[in-house]
């Protein structure tokens, strides 16, 4: 007997909403559980999650590092090519339900999805957002800064960008009420929570790169209550700390798990804390201040280039093994030379190879590959669609394309002969090979 289509769909979403709740009732659950126990529902859940995931249309990103090594208590796995979505770089549409002002110059949007379907990413991953600004289309990364917990919504926190359209837009004219169309989640500056994990944890962070450490903390200072993070967070002023007060209360409700230094370059009179640029010396003398860490500690740094730069010199030179620092380098559209975008005037023919198959396909002379082999139906992955997170890594086989910098390939992967569809644009008849398992 064939139910009718009304009762389908109410099947489909019963089943999405079970699929999608049982997994954090068992995480509540199986911490009072024997361990063999736990691991069973640990195997459970995470087959619900996929059931879930699969009923979306998407797929859970298992952990993976671009950059340094995962902590050790964590596997790193192979992350499958993302499916195409069926409206090439169309989005997610959100509508913004809440403008948090943080700072003077940044703010956290609160989004959720009209239709009730939740977010599911890993603390420290970024979303793509969509808009209209000015008439032309444009795409920024913001990570999240809310707890991959609460899944009815999420949080992007926007600082502003000095002569950043995007930012500004979104600190000066968004309002409740507004829609956005999301991209990813994508990223892979993560740490996948773990019930019973412990796991100790240094977070190195200038400005804006407190957003995805926030999300790290709020969501592993709840599952490991084993784990203990150190934060050292770099500002020029006290009016400039983004989540002062939340890490304050964080701090208060983890008291010996979660401590917070503020270093500050025009401190105030009176200050306590840190002084000064968070340069190799400062950053050195910080981790003195944290006394003897353990042999696995893993140290997380994201923040503006030179800090990172300073920041890794430090640990380095303290002896942290190279595959224990992990990095986000924020991808800067509004600083890109543009090139890519300009150049290319004459539809190239583009050859695309994919396990033993080969299709060639004519894009428009403005599109990217990405765009190109999304239009013509191909199955290209991608996640971020802005140079961000190398989901769409292809090989460039044969030909040239014009590719936007920055970006974040790494020399090796350059020098491999790697590009990133979603910011190149054919320069003449180019061949790619989307590999299997990305490297």
């Amino acid at each position: 007997m064939r139910l009718p289509a009304a009762l389908l769909s109410v099947k489909w979403y019963l089943t999405l909403y079970i699929a999608s709740a049982i997994p954090l009732f068992v995480s509540r659950l199986d911490r009072f559980l024997p361990r063999a126990v736990r691991d069973r529902l640990d195997q459970a859940r995470r087959d619900l999650e996929s059931v879930a995931a699969h009923l979306r249309g998407d797929k859970k990103q298992p952990f993976a590092s671009r950059r340094g090594g995962a902590p050790d208590a964590i596997t790193p796995q192979p992350t499958p090519p993302p499916v195409a979505r069926p409206a090439a770089l169309a989005g997610r549409p959100v509508r913004v339900d809440d403008v948090i002002r943080e700072t003077p110059d940044a703010v956290t949007l609160v989004v959720s999805d009209p239709t009730g379907l939740p977010f599911v990413f890993t603390p420290g991953q970024f979303f793509t957002v969509c808009l209209t600004v000015d008439g032309e289309p444009v795409r920024r990364a913001y990570s999240a800064s809310s707890s991959a917990l609460v899944r009815s919504r999420v949080h992007l926190t926007v600082k502003r960008v000095a002569g950043g359209r995007v930012s500004n837009h979104l600190n000066d004219a968004l309002a409740p009420g507004d829609t956005l169309s999301l991209l990813g989640p994508s990223g892979s500056f993560t740490v996948k929570p773990e019930i019973g994990g412990r796991r100790h944890l240094v977070l190195l962070a200038g400005g804006s790169g407190i957003t995805p450490m926030m999300s790290l903390a709020r969501t592993l200072l709840t599952v490991e209550t084993e784990t203990r993070i150190d934060l050292v967070y770099g500002n020029r002023r006290p009016a400039d700390i983004i989540f002062a007060g939340a890490l304050a209360e964080l701090a208060a409700q983890h008291a010996g798990r979660f401590t917070v230094r503020h270093v500050l370059q025009s401190p105030p009179d009176g200050w306590e804390g840190g002084r000064g640029l968070l340069t190799r010396d400062v950053v050195e003398a910080e981790l003195a201040r944290l006394g003897a860490l353990p042999d696995d500690a893993a140290f997380f740094v994201c923040g503006p280039e030179p800090m990172m730069n300073e920041a890794r010199a430090a640990l380095l030179a303290r002896g942290v093994a190279a595959e224990r620092i992990h990095e986000e380098r924020f991808t800067q559209p509004h600083l890109r030379d543009g090139k890519a975008a300009a150049v290319t005037t004459v539809a190239q023919p583009i050859t695309v190879r994919r396990g033993g198959v080969e299709r060639t396909i004519v894009g428009a002379p403005d599109d990217t590959v990405l765009e190109s082999g999304l239009k013509a139906g191909l199955p290209m992955p991608f996640s971020c669609a802005m140079g961000g997170c190398a989901a769409c890594k292809v090989h460039l086989v044969d030909g040239e394309v014009d590719m936007e910098e920055p970006n974040c390939l790494s020399a090796t992967e350059r020098a491999a002969g790697y590009v990133l569809a979603c910011v190149s644009r054919a320069k003449s008849p180019v061949t790619i090979a989307i590999p299997e398992v990305p490297q």
